[in-house]
């Protein structure tokens, strides 16, 4: 068996860029899936991308803004086409404080380039008329992207394969073989792999995959469902997000942080209602759906006419500080991990130059110190 340069374990949205990033660059690359491509969580997203939500420091700006910019001219470089777009999106204030908080972030945003602003109530019934707003103080207005999430995975794995990347699904890792601090080997069910580095980038499943290197991650995540419509005249016409969506979610055992965004076809994107689980499933509950359907209703009550036809669930991950984990492990010289971002279809078309750089020993732009897993280690 012959060594690969890099083994990437997970087909999500960072193990695909990075694996096309790295074959680009001229590394040998294996990227191991358990399942086919687009059944984890990254391609059952609302397929956002992000711009306002995030930090605000500068590692996090830069990402966003140097992100949303090369998403501009990605499809092209991928061969490949993402449905990308640009949409305005409203996330709705509800309290005084949120609204004070994004006042002030509005105009840091604005500042760092990314312009966002606070409207009132009439402004956002203006501009969604079929909206319920009683109650509503206003709502933060910015622009930002969207993409279809399976297609941008396709896209990305049909162009690292073009670079010479090696793609195999259904090939869940089993374990690893390690001499001292290296790991030598990749097992999956069937075959063993020889590797020069490893990176782990599977999402929810990072910790469980890093159980097999006897490492404990300290990645936890939440249940989230999601559902779309059938498709219908034009009714929704931004984004509509929550500006409160963790101070909504955090610390409960279920809440519903409402999402609505209008695809392409029609259809309408639906999300989420969260609940705490140390479960990993992709089923929705009675409890969520209903919940869900509920406060939909009450924020645009003609969809109460308006016909599901699909549920469904995903993980959703995250770190104790809710900071990506991105680099090496102390525990280990060449086990690599990525995952965990918040602004992930973003942040991916740079964040993933920037992983490959690490792997392969270059030099990167900005320092990712602080996305490092040695935060959670103590130092020896």
């Amino acid at each position: 068996m012959n060594g690969d340069d890099v083994i990437i374990i997970g087909a999500g949205f960072l193990g695909l860029s990075s694996a096309y990033a790295l074959a680009r660059q001229g590394a040998r690359v294996l990227l191991l899936e358990s399942h086919e491509i687009g059944s984890g969580t990254s391609a059952s997203c609302s397929g956002r991308a992000q711009v306002c939500e995030g930090r605000l420091d500068p590692l996090n700006i830069r990402l966003i803004v140097e992100g949303f910019e090369k998403h501009k001219s990605l499809e092209e470089e991928l061969g490949y086409r993402y449905d990308w777009r640009t949409t305005g999106l409203f996330l709705i204030i509800r309290t005084q404080t949120s609204r004070q908080t994004w006042l002030e972030r509005a105009a840091a945003l604005t500042a760092h380039g990314i312009p966002t602003e606070v409207v009132d109530r009439e402004t956002l019934q203006k501009a969604e008329p079929n909206m319920n707003t009683s109650g509503l103080l206003g709502a933060v207005y910015a622009r930002e992207g969207m993409l279809n999430p399976l297609k941008f995975s396709l896209a990305y794995a049909a162009a690292a394969r073009r670079h010479g990347a090696v793609i195999r699904g259904n090939s869940p890792v089993v374990g690893f073989e390690r001499q001292g601090s290296r790991i030598t080997a990749v097992r999956t069910k069937d075959e063993t792999f020889a590797c020069d580095n490893v990176a782990v980038m599977t999402g929810a499943w990072m910790a469980e995959t890093a159980r097999m290197a006897n490492i404990d991650l300290p990645v936890h995540f939440t249940h989230a469902e999601a559902m779309i419509t059938e498709r219908i005249p034009a009714m929704v016409f931004h984004n509509v997000e929550i500006s409160d969506f963790y101070d909504t979610i955090h610390g409960k055992k279920r809440a519903v942080a409402i999402g609505v965004h209008p695809e392409l076809d029609g259809s309408v994107d639906i999300s989420e209602s969260v609940t705490q689980t140390h479960f990993r499933k992709k089923n929705v509950s009675a409890w969520g759906v209903t919940a869900l359907s509920k406060t939909l209703i009450d924020l645009y009550p003609f969809m109460a006419k308006v016909r599901v036809v699909r549920t469904w669930g995903r993980p959703t991950s995250f770190t104790p500080d809710e900071e990506p984990l991105i680099g090496w492990l102390p525990q280990v010289d060449n086990l690599f991990v990525a995952g965990s971002l918040v602004e992930t279809i973003t942040a991916v078309p740079v964040i993933s130059e920037w992983i490959a750089a690490m792997i392969v020993g270059k030099d990167v732009p900005h320092s990712l110190e602080q996305f490092s897993p040695a935060r959670f280690f103590e130092k020896s």
